[in-house]
């Protein structure tokens, strides 16, 4: 069932992404700069591994993960691979559940938590309304959602390891 708001469904959720992701971006220097000396003494290992990313560095993961999200969106309306779409999304509501988590461990402002809510309401009305619309069944949407975890992990992997050499090359450019 093609209709103007499923096809709006299915593009808006590359936009909430970027949305969300550009509030990381914006404040995430600024966030790690101000946050460096408590996230240090709480999470070494973990800070030792985002301070070899600069803002250039994890702007172009971004834009890497955005490209993708726009290949799914565009295969699942040009195809109906709907699933795959599906998987995707509960694989970034998965993704907003875990900065609720970090929110709340940290008890303090992180990027990204402000746009967490709208994204969450987003991605819970478009899961059911695709659902609904497609008449699709729990166990495959189940069974994509983890092999978009899986592909979205080893994609993570690949950005950050993108976004380091980016941060290493402009280092070396600009001393």
């Amino acid at each position: 069932m093609e209709n103007v708001e499923f096809i709006s469904l299915i593009w808006l959720f590359p936009i909430i992404f970027m949305v969300h992701d550009f509030e990381e971006i914006i404040f995430q220097e600024w966030w790690f700069n101000k946050e460096r000396l408590s996230l240090l003494k709480k999470y070494p290992k973990i800070i030792k591994k985002y301070e070899q990313i600069s803002t250039a560095g994890f702007a172009l993961a971004v834009s890497e993960e955005f490209i993708v999200l726009l290949i799914i969106a565009l295969t699942a309306i040009v195809f109906q691979w709907y699933y795959l779409w599906l998987g995707t999304l509960v694989t970034f509501l998965i993704h907003l559940i875990i900065h609720i988590v970090q929110w709340a461990i940290y008890k303090k402002y992180i990027p990204a938590i402000i746009t967490v809510i709208p994204a969450i309401i987003y991605s819970i009305y478009a899961i059911h309304f695709i659902y609904e619309s497609c008449n699709m069944m729990l166990l495959p949407g189940i069974m994509w959602s983890i092999v978009s975890m899986i592909i979205f992990l080893a994609n993570l992997f690949f950005a950050h390891i993108m976004a380091r050499k980016l941060t290493r090359f402009l280092e070396t450019k600009l001393i």
